[in-house]
Parts: C-alpha cells; sequence; structure tokens
C-alpha cells in the first residue's frame, strides 16, 4: 500500500506547498562493465541535507538518473527486477532501495549495457539528480543534475593480429588442443598493429599495449563467439568470453585451451564448430574497445550450397584446410551423395585428386575443389557431403565436412514439372498458384519442386513465363 500510496500522490501538483531544496548528489561515479554480461553501475552518495545545511527526512527523499542531453532515464519492470518497482518509473524513492537488489541507496545496476546486441543506453555522459517531496507528497524541490562523464578517447591502437600455431586432435577426436600466439615485442610486452620486426631491429617507435588491459576471445564458422562455461572449464565460476593476457589454467595455458574430452569436434552429433577455429584480441579502455581481426585456421572441410543445379545433376564446391599443419600427407577426398528419403541408397565418388597449381618448388594443392555429380533422379533430395584423407603416420584420417542439402527439379510425387497446386496436371490453374505464391510467399498447397518450371534452382517471375510456354506448346 506504501508503494502505492507514495507513487500516486508524487503525480499530484500541489499550489502552495512549501518546496525543499536538497543538497546535490556527491561521489557521482560511473563504472563499465565492458561488454561482460552484468555489473556496470552508477554510484553516487545522496545528500542528507538542503542546501542551507537543514537535515531532511530520507523518507521523503529519491532521485532521478538523466543521460547524454538531460534525457530522464525509465527503469522498465521487465530489466530492473526490484520487487518493488510498479511499472515502468523515472523518479526511484526512499522505499525503493532495496539492498541486494538493482536499485540500492548509494548504487544502480546496468545490466549489458555495453553487450553485443544490446544498445548503450547513453554515449557521454549520466548523471543525477536528488529531489524532496512537498507536504502534499508531489516532488517539491529538486537538485542540481550531477554528472560523471565517459572518457573521450574516440580511437584506441589496434591489437595485432594473433595467429594459430596449430589445432591438434592429441590422442584421436575427443582430445583437443588449440595452439596460438598473441603478438608480443622482444620484452614480451603486447604490441599494437604498428609494430614490425623491422621496427625492433632498428629501434621504431611502436605501441606497446598494457598487458592488463588485453584479453582475448575464440571464434568458430561464421564469428560464433565461443563461451567459455564453468560446466566445461571448471576454473571459471561464471561464462566468460574473454579471457585475460597470459592467464593460466588448468585448462587454458597462457597460448594454449585444452579442450580434452568434454568438447568433441567429430566424435559427438552437436560438435561445437564444424569448419574452423579463430582467435580475436582486444584492448579496453575505460570501456572503450577496439579489436584485432578474427584470425582463423580451417580445421574441416566446408561443403558449400550446391550450384548448377539440373533435373539430374549439381555441382558440389568445397573448401579444405588450407594451413593446419597436422592435416600432411594428402590421399584425396571421398563425396558421398545419400538419397534423403531412401539412405542406404548412397553413392560414393571415391579419391578425388586436388587441384593444383604451379609453384616455386613444383605443384602446389589449392584448397577444396568442384565436382559435377551427374545422373541422378529428377524431383529427389540428396543430402551430400565431403571427407578429406589424410596420411597421420601409419593410419589413415578422415576428416569430414559438413552436410548440405540440394532438391532436384522435375517430376515429384507422381507430379509434373508445372503442376504447381498439386493436382495432377498442369492448367491455368497452376499459372494462378504461382502467381499467389510468388505474392505471397504462402507455400500451403504449393509444390515447390514442381514450381521451379525453368529449372533453375529458384523460383521467381521466370517460372511463371516458363509455365506459359508450356502450356501454349500443348
Amino acid at each position: 500500500m506504501k508503494k502505492i500510496f507514495f507513487t500516486l500522490l508524487s503525480l499530484v501538483v500541489a499550489s502552495g506547498a512549501y518546496a525543499v531544496t536538497p543538497a546535490n548528489p556527491t561521489n557521482v561515479k560511473w563504472f563499465d562493465a565492458g561488454n561482460e554480461s552484468g555489473q556496470s553501475r552508477l554510484t553516487f552518495t545522496l545528500p542528507t541535507v538542503d542546501v542551507d545545511g537543514n537535515e531532511l527526512d530520507p523518507e521523503m527523499m529519491g532521485y532521478r538518473i538523466y543521460t547524454d542531453d538531460d534525457q530522464i532515464f525509465t527503469f522498465t519492470r521487465s530489466v530492473y527486477t526490484n520487487d518493488d518497482l510498479w511499472g515502468n518509473i523515472t523518479d526511484v524513492y526512499n522505499y525503493q532501495w532495496a539492498e541486494g537488489s538493482d536499485i540500492q541507496g548509494s548504487v544502480v545496476y546496468f545490466y549489458r549495457t555495453n553487450a553485443e546486441g544490446y544498445e548503450r543506453f547513453f554515449n557521454t555522459r549520466i548523471g543525477i539528480q536528488a529531489f524532496y517531496l512537498n507536504d502534499n507528497f508531489g516532488i517539491g524541490g529538486v537538485s542540481e543534475i550531477v554528472y560523471d562523464y565517459l572518457p573521450q578517447q574516440t580511437e584506441l591502437p589496434k591489437p595485432k593480429n594473433p595467429h594459430i600455431d596449430y589445432w591438434e586432435e592429441v590422442w584421436g577426436p575427443t582430445s583437443q588442443e588449440l595452439m596460438f600466439t598473441i603478438e608480443t615485442d622482444w620484452d614480451g610486452n603486447p604490441v599494437a598493429d604498428d609494430c614490425t620486426f623491422e621496427a625492433m631491429i632498428n629501434g621504431d617507435d611502436y605501441t606497446i599495449l598494457d598487458a592488463d588491459k588485453v584479453t582475448w576471445s575464440i571464434y568458430t564458422d561464421d564469428d560464433q563467439l565461443f563461451v567459455f562455461t564453468p560446466e566445461e572449464f571448471p576454473e571459471f565460476s561464471e561464462p566468460t568470453t574473454e579471457i585475460p593476457f597470459g592467464y593460466s589454467g588448468p585448462y587454458v595455458q597462457e597460448n594454449t585451451v585444452y579442450f580434452s574430452n568434454r568438447l568433441a569436434t567429430t566424435a559427438t552429433e552437436n560438435p561445437f564448430f564444424t569448419w574452423r577455429i579463430g582467435i580475436q584480441v582486444h584492448y579496453t579502455v575505460d570501456g572503450v574497445k577496439s579489436s584485432s581481426d578474427i584470425m582463423y585456421l580451417e580445421v574441416f572441410p566446408k561443403m558449400k550450397p550446391a550450384t548448377d543445379v539440373t533435373s539430374t545433376s549439381f555441382l558440389a564446391d568445397w573448401s579444405s584446410p588450407e594451413n593446419n599443419t597436422q592435416h600432411a600427407g594428402f590421399r584425396g577426398y571421398d563425396l558421398y551423395i545419400i538419397d534423403k528419403a531412401n539412405p542406404q541408397d548412397t553413392l560414393l565418388i571415391a579419391d578425388i585428386p586436388a587441384l593444383t597449381k604451379p609453384g616455386e618448388l613444383g605443384d602446389e594443392p589449392i584448397p577444396g575443389r568442384t565436382y559435377l555429380v551427374e545422373n541422378l533422379t529428377p524431383g529427389t533430395t540428396y543430402q551430400y557431403y565431403v571427407v578429406s584423407k589424410h596420411n597421420w603416420g601409419s593410419q589413415i584420417i578422415s576428416i569430414p565436412s559438413n552436410i548440405e542439402e540440394v532438391t532436384l527439379p522435375g517430376e515429384a510425387h507422381g507430379y509434373e514439372l508445372g503442376d504447381v497446386n498439386h493436382d495432377g496436371k498442369r492448367s491455368i490453374g497452376d499459372v494462378t498458384a504461382l502467381i499467389n505464391y510468388l505474392l505471397s510467399g504462402d507455400e500451403n498447397g504449393i509444390c515447390l519442386i514442381c514450381a521451379d518450371v525453368d529449372e533453375n534452382g529458384s523460383i521467381k517471375i521466370g517460372d511463371v513465363t516458363a509455365l506459359i510456354n508450356l502450356l501454349l506448346a500443348r
């Protein structure tokens, strides 16, 4: 009841009520947690006296938060989980200060203010203003807004790109380690991208980074950020994506990450990466961050979507590990083509050689290649992947790619090409159905295989023209 009472009465503008002007807040300080998942905060000390030094009743006090151009910040119930909050508010009263909550008597926590996918709610400054309720419980006097400003550092030096020394499956596919190098000078200092070997030799100037402000992250496949979870890496008490420079723990030791038996790549149905693994270095000062490029190592072949698709063939195209020194002694590729409806009908195209190009020391292999798969069945959906084979001592190791899928155009499920509405014949109704699909995108009642009348692998206005030509040619 107290919450509702104060909230409603605070909206009343009291005429003639005596306004007490509180003194200004002090010790206003913003701390930015960077891109981690919490604990960015504004700390402050609220006044206990008015501008004349008279003692104030804390029960009659409150504050507002302001950002950038004196914009009043709104506390939303969905984000600020103090149970005393009632709806969305801009005025925080004394009874809403609760130890252990997001909003306390001398600190407000602003979660995920700078994390990826979230917009910062201010760019330049954040401030606080104290107010005092008047005799009718409306807001009476207010203090000045006291701001803390972000450091106006517009550009940080960019860390020099790291490189991956190797990815190794130490004891088979369930134990792996990643070794990498973060660039340093001869004294072991992390450096920016203006540092060159020649600069160190000649004694030229280059930028040395503060090692305490350098971190690194791991990325997988299509720039997916890897999370070190306590379940997989017990040395961390909470999930983290950035590891300090020089950190050494049981499974992360300076420049090596041991994935042990917990994060198998080829022996599980859900590997944590299927193509490549990379590393990026960060440099963060006062909440401002600069990062190197993400430097990748391709570990597994990367199968791409099919091209040049016809009713009986398609072009398979894949890349393959380019600079993984572990995968030496290349023996060739095995290409598997699987009828999705009948997995036992698998076509194996074995021992496809790598393409080569002339090099200074003879022919050099080109990572990956293409292969035209022919004599297939129209209207059939195929899954396909490639396996790269290599000598490893006395063994041959097989490195599989991801699986892609392609559906060939043509007669499918007993229907003709052009029978868009699935009624067993080609007619003007199929033209109408095809146009409706192109306008709405609604697949209900549509045979997509039959709708690709010109057999180019996509459904567009050209298929309408091709269908009309089929009808006129009868």
